[in-house]
């Protein structure tokens, strides 16, 4: 993976990571279900999508600090999916795969650099627990599978590895979830994520998270795509973290690949976001899209990334876009478009600005009052998230609801 001019680390507020240890949470035990979990964790792990019932879910995993506490399959699962494709879906630990499966290890670390930065190298260090998923060729797993991470330790470094693997002509959905017990007042959540997707599979990867201020965030995702392929990744945060740094970076070496990374999020307070994504495109007829939407509030500062880098023939897109709230909000855009061939198309927009005046003005003359105009333009500005599950679009919604009470 290139690293010069890529937006895959290096970036956003810094902080001491050694005030934070992967070893400080007690070891816990093993679910037989999720419905063992106690009324108070349910509570935070519906906050970030995660179905204790597993209604229209293929299956799900469950990592409270440092230990995976359950991993299975839905009775949807079992009951259809294991008649028409036996063993087709595998979801595991990564520390057992590795034993069960020794040809998985040509796989770790091969897209996310160890050497990226300090924390890839502390995650790669010091790594526990994570997720391994293997689709298997033509397998379409229909539902999502759900995994969430919960961080419930006092300065807790969770640092988690997940590898997805997706055989060609396979399909699957994910919908991670990483939550807080807020009676935990700091800690970091780093991850890093590699996804292989194979000839004609889909991989849609939602990341859900909601964390509080104190809190840092530091998810790596490398992809590989080959061709006729395809990768969709949704990022929301509906928390107030202090940091994060999130891009994730998408190779189309196949012919005709394709990948579209969307993040939609309120900063507000003091929190700092450096989000974005790269794509890098090696496959003849690939295509894709980045896309990063952001209302910034309070005194908070969002930078947003985005990298095209074009050696064959392909077509890419880029769209940064910031609404301001207050004085003292910061926002700016940084795009890079590179093309090594005559034959690609790379285009880009951004614009970072406040609300204009007239707008409100013109709301208000229909009735609406200032807040109430206000509210109305957010909602425009977020709503732009065309193409986005039915799932994902009420987080987005709640995006809106929780923007609009901030200009109230």
């Amino acid at each position: 993976m290139e690293r010069r001019g890529l937006s895959i680390g290096r970036y956003g507020l810094d902080f001491d990571f050694t005030e934070y240890a992967p070893n400080v949470a007690p070891r816990r035990s093993p679910l037989r279900s999720l419905r063992d979990l106690g009324g108070v964790e349910r509570k935070y792990l519906e906050t970030v999508g995660l179905s204790v019932e597993e209604e229209g879910r293929a299956g799900s995993h469950l990592q409270q600090d440092t230990t995976v506490t359950y991993t299975g399959l839905s009775r949807w699962a079992k009951e259809y999916l294991e008649s028409r494709y036996p063993g087709g879906l595998v979801a595991e630990a990564p520390e057992e795969a590795v034993l069960k499966h020794p040809w998985l290890r040509s796989f770790i670390h091969r897209l996310v650099p160890i050497d990226l930065d300090k924390y890839t190298a502390l995650c790669t260090a010091y790594s526990i627990g994570g997720a391994f998923i293997w689709v298997k060729r033509g397998v379409k797993v229909d539902l999502p599978l759900q995994a969430c991470f919960l961080i419930e330790a006092e300065r807790l470094a969770q640092l988690p590895y997940i590898l997805v693997i997706a055989e060609p002509g396979s399909k699957l959905n994910i919908v991670s979830g990483c939550v807080m017990n807020p009676a935990c007042t700091t800690a970091v959540h780093g991850c890093i994520t590699e996804v292989f997707v194979g000839e004609g599979a889909e991989v849609v990867f939602n990341l859900i998270h909601n964390f509080k201020r104190g809190f840092h965030v530091r998810p790596k995702v490398g992809v590989m795509v080959d061709g006729g392929g395809a990768y969709i990744e949704n990022y929301i945060e509906v928390g107030e973290p202090t940091s994060v740094q999130l891009h994730p970076t998408v190779i189309l070496r196949g012919e005709g690949s394709r990948a579209d990374l969307r993040s939609f999020f309120l900063s507000r307070g003091r929190s700092n976001f450096d989000v974005g994504g790269a794509l890098i495109f090696t496959g003849g007829g690939a295509r894709g899209e980045v896309v990063s939407r952001a209302v910034v509030a309070g005194e908070s500062t969002v930078t947003m990334r985005g990298v095209l880098k074009a050696y064959a023939p392909s077509r890419g897109h880029l769209e940064c876009r910031s609404l301001l709230l207050s004085d003292k909000a910061r926002a700016v855009a940084y795009p890079n478009l590179r093309s090594l061939t005559p034959s690609a198309s790379l285009t880009h927009e951004a614009a970072v600005g406040r609300i204009e005046e007239e707008h409100i003005n013109y709301l208000m003359s229909r009735g609406l009052s200032r807040e109430e105009a206000t509210s109305v333009i957010i909602e425009g500005f977020l709503s732009a998230s065309k193409g986005l599950p039915p799932s994902l679009q009420g987080w987005v919604d709640r995006l809106i609801s929780m923007t609009a009470k901030e200009v109230m």
